[in-house]
Parts: C-alpha cells; sequence; structure tokens
C-alpha cells in the first residue's frame, strides 16, 4: 500500500513539474503577444487611415505624385515644408493632386477657344509655388523659337557659378568682331554695342545686366560663347530640368525652348534663395507695363522675347501665394502680345480667388514672404561704373529715344506709331520706381543677329 501511494505521488509530482515547465510557458507567453498584436494591428487597419508623405523630394520627378485629396477649402492635405527644405536644391517635385488646377487649365481653353486661336500655336505652363501643383498645355514640350528667353538660363548658370565660387563677377570677356551685330531702330538702347568696341575687356557682371535688363544680344552671344559656345550652354543648363530635350533644344540655328522647361527652371530661380537676388532685381525692371504686365504693370518678375510673329514671356508672380508662368506663342505680333497681356491677367486672377476662398487657410505661408524677399538692389555698373578703359555709357539723344520708341511699338504690336495703345508706351520712357542711383530703363527690343542667327533675340 504505502508502496502505491509512492509511485502514485511521484507520478503527480512528475504532471505538477511538467504543467509549470518555464520554456512551455515562455512559448505560450509570446504566442499570445503575437495574437495580440496581429489583433491591434488589424483594428488599426480598419479604422486609421494611413497618412501619406507628402513631403516633396529634392529633384524634380517627370511623373506626378498624388497627395491628399482632402477638401482643399480647408488646406487640408496639402504639401508643407520649410524654408530650409528648398535651400539649394535644384528643384522640386512636380506635385499634382486629382483634377488639381483643372478648372484653370479649363478657363485657359475656353479663352483660347473663344478668341479663335490655334492652340498649337500657343504653349504654356504654370506652377503653384505654395501647393507645387502644376498645369500645362498638352504642347507644353513642344520646343518654340525661344527668341530672347534664352538669356535666363544663361544667366541662371553664371549667377550659380558665382555663388559657388568658380566665377568672379569682375571677370573680363574680350568682345570679339564675331559677337558685334548692327545697330538698328529698335536696338538703339542695347548698352554693349553704345559703351564698347570691338577688343574691349567687359566685366561678367555688366555682361549680366545688359542681358536681363537691356536684353542685349551681344552680352547674350558673349556669355554664352563663354560656355563653349550655344550647344555646350544648352547641354549645361538642360540639368535645371529632368525632363529629357529634344534635339532642338540643343541647335543654334533653331534657338528653342519650351514652357515646361521654362516652368522648372523658374522653380530652380525661386526656391535657391540668395543666388539669384540680382537676377529677380534686373527682371521686375526689364519689361513693368508690356508683355505679360501690360495690363497689370510691375505684377510680374518676366524674361521676354520677340522676333518675327513669336511673343515669348516667362515670369514669377511674387505675391503671397507665388506661382509662375511661361507662355511660348509663334501665331502673330498682334494676337501674341494679346494672349500675354490676357493670360497674364486670367491667371493672377485666379490665384487671387483662389487665395479668397480659403484654399490655403491652414499652411504657414510666411516662408513665402521670406523667399519673396530675395532680391537685391545692386549697383548699376553699366551706367555708374567706368569700362576697364575708362568707357562711359553715353546719353540717349530725344531723337534716338522717339525713333526707337516708335519702332518698339510698331514692331511689338504691328501698328504705326499714332495708333498704338497707352499700354505699349516702351519702357525707356518711364521711371520705374527703383532706388537711387537709377539704373536706365531698358529698351524693350530684342535686337537682331544675322550674323549669328536671327532667332537669338
Amino acid at each position: 500500500m504505502n508502496k502505491t501511494q509512492n509511485n502514485s505521488s511521484s507520478s503527480n509530482k512528475r504532471r505538477r513539474k511538467k504543467r509549470y515547465d518555464p520554456v512551455r510557458v515562455g512559448i505560450l507567453v509570446v504566442a499570445a503577444l503575437a495574437i495580440l498584436i496581429s489583433f491591434i494591428f488589424a483594428i488599426r487597419a480598419i479604422f486609421v487611415r494611413p497618412k501619406k508623405d507628402t513631403t516633396p523630394d529634392a529633384t524634380v520627378s517627370s511623373q506626378t505624385t498624388e497627395v491628399s485629396s482632402a477638401n482643399p477649402a480647408n488646406g487640408t492635405g496639402m504639401t508643407e515644408f520649410s524654408l530650409t527644405n528648398f535651400k539649394n536644391n535644384l528643384s522640386l517635385s512636380v506635385v499634382k493632386q486629382p483634377n488639381s488646377l483643372a478648372d484653370l487649365e479649363a478657363q485657359i481653353d475656353e479663352y483660347l477657344t473663344s478668341h479663335h486661336y490655334d492652340k498649337s500655336k500657343v504653349s504654356w505652363a504654370i506652377q503653384d509655388l505654395v501647393t507645387l501643383e502644376v498645369a500645362e498645355s498638352d504642347n507644353s514640350r513642344k520646343n518654340f523659337t525661344a527668341a530672347s528667353t534664352y538669356k535666363l538660363p544663361v544667366c541662371v548658370y553664371y549667377y550659380e557659378e558665382i555663388a559657388a565660387g568658380r566665377i568672379n563677377p569682375s571677370d573680363q570677356l574680350e568682345y570679339t568682331e564675331e559677337m558685334r551685330e548692327d545697330e538698328d531702330d529698335e536696338n538703339l538702347n542695347q548698352p554693349i554695342h553704345r559703351k564698347y568696341k570691338v577688343g574691349d575687356k567687359i566685366p561678367i557682371d555688366e555682361l549680366l545686366e545688359a542681358a536681363l535688363l537691356y536684353s542685349d544680344n551681344i552680352a547674350g552671344h558673349m556669355l554664352y560663347s563663354h560656355m563653349g559656345g550655344y550647344q555646350e550652354f544648352k547641354e549645361i543648363v538642360a540639368k535645371y530640368s529632368d525632363v529629357p530635350q529634344a534635339k532642338s533644344f540643343f541647335e543654334e540655328t533653331s534657338n528653342s525652348i519650351n514652357a515646361d522647361y521654362m516652368m522648372r527652371l523658374l522653380n530652380h530661380i525661386y526656391f535657391t534663395p540668395g543666388t539669384y537676388n540680382d537676377l529677380k532685381y534686373w527682371l521686375q525692371y526689364t519689361a513693368p507695363d508690356t508683355f505679360l504686365n501690360r495690363t497689370m504693370k510691375y505684377t510680374y518678375i518676366q524674361k521676354i522675347g520677340n522676333i518675327n510673329a513669336v511673343r515669348n514671356a516667362v515670369g514669377i508672380y511674387n505675391g503671397m501665394t507665388p506661382y509662375t508662368l511661361s507662355i511660348y506663342t509663334d501665331i502673330s505680333k498682334k494676337d501674341g502680345m494679346d494672349i500675354l497681356a490676357d493670360l497674364g491677367e486670367l491667371v493672377y486672377n485666379y490665384f487671387q480667388n483662389r487665395y479668397a476662398s480659403g484654399f490655403y487657410d491652414g499652411m504657414d505661408l510666411s516662408q513665402y514672404s521670406s523667399l519673396n524677399a530675395q532680391m537685391s538692389t545692386p549697383y548699376d555698373v553699366i551706367l555708374y561704373r567706368d569700362g576697364p578703359k575708362g568707357q562711359k555709357l553715353p546719353e540717349m539723344t530725344p531723337e534716338e529715344i522717339k525713333k526707337m520708341n516708335e519702332a518698339i511699338q510698331e514692331e511689338l504690336y504691328d501698328e504705326e506709331p499714332n495708333q498704338a495703345t497707352s499700354s505699349s508706351t516702351n519702357a525707356s520712357s518711364q521711371t520705374a520706381p527703383q532706388p537711387t542711383p537709377q539704373p536706365t530703363t531698358p529698351s524693350l527690343s530684342e535686337g537682331g543677329e544675322p550674323s549669328v542667327d536671327d532667332n537669338l533675340r
């Protein structure tokens, strides 16, 4: 009996020991935790909506990136970022919401349709610099004759190199015979021709001011030639867009560029604080009352181009909710100028209404005030600094000014001087509200260059 009891007691002890084995208990605990975690994630997936990452990338994407389609009137789901995220970026992502800016696209399409314009001869691109949304025409990547708008990427490159310390703005380039062009009635106020002679050495900062403020053709030719030539210049500045460019983009004979490329270049200019302060200053006085600014003076910081039937303008609206607008036309003198003025005003009104509707509510717009303020007041080296040989810029006579203004009115608007509207008044006859010393107000002329290529103006 005792033996049986002892055997039974030993068996119970073995069973109890096995029931509380630590290894088995640990396995059970791990399994229970795994089940609990899986249950929590399952509940979260059902009831919690994941938040999309809308932080803009540091490089341009040729594909659009969707962001939250939350109600834009409340400002939710919009891209938010700080000034430090932009500094020294080459460019930013193209961000597009489903149907974003579709109403603006519809307004532009309706305008072109109602005026019976050939849409194949008009190309445009717009970017909201707050949300990075984009609206573009179907042919926005088709190359059009650039005229003098090619000078903008030329100058962007030089200011970038100056900021990096690789180019000194006081370095001098030689004015050679192949850079020279004959003077014409529209071209009387281009300063390099007036101040210098073939063989003179001209400082780079003076060439930059001439190319931007006066759209001086000799300055443009000298600057891109120093980069190795026209094709080499285009190969260098193609980096401002990651969209591959067509062959004609690089050909000097066609001097081509497209609205999509310019949209991305303007993005780079705006979001690179400090580097392009002088560039933006000169451009705000280039054409303050014509092209995009014809009905709204000093609204756009713009670079213009015109030759034959070509009328182009690319610009930045430097306001509370900034945006860019690039338009290329090859339709006629008058129609091209009307399109630039009308679309400049239409797009401006669209963004003003967008702001008033509360679209940007909840977004920190103070950073854009900081970016808008990135503009200097550079010294007018063309007017107030003597050249290396003591050259001075001669004043134009009243007869020369009158002759030039009449030629420009007729060229730009295809009108006789006595028929031209008040909006066609040349900038050289106006006084711009700018700091002292004041730059000489430039001609609107884009000048001719038969020895290089007529399209390079």
